[in-house]
């Protein structure tokens, strides 16, 4: 029943810029985004 809660897990996740980023052994998250990013550029 939703009332009790989640049970407790041993899961695991470490998203694709992570992974990316151990494989590739650049030194930051942000090197490994597919997003690209521009210097004075701000998203919403």
């Amino acid at each position: 029943m939703l009332a009790d809660g989640i049970k407790p897990t041993s899961g695991f996740g470490i998203g694709v810029e992570r992974l990316t980023r151990f494989l590739c052994g650049l030194g930051s998250v942000w090197e490994a985004s597919s997003a690209l990013r521009f210097r004075g550029v701000y998203s919403p």
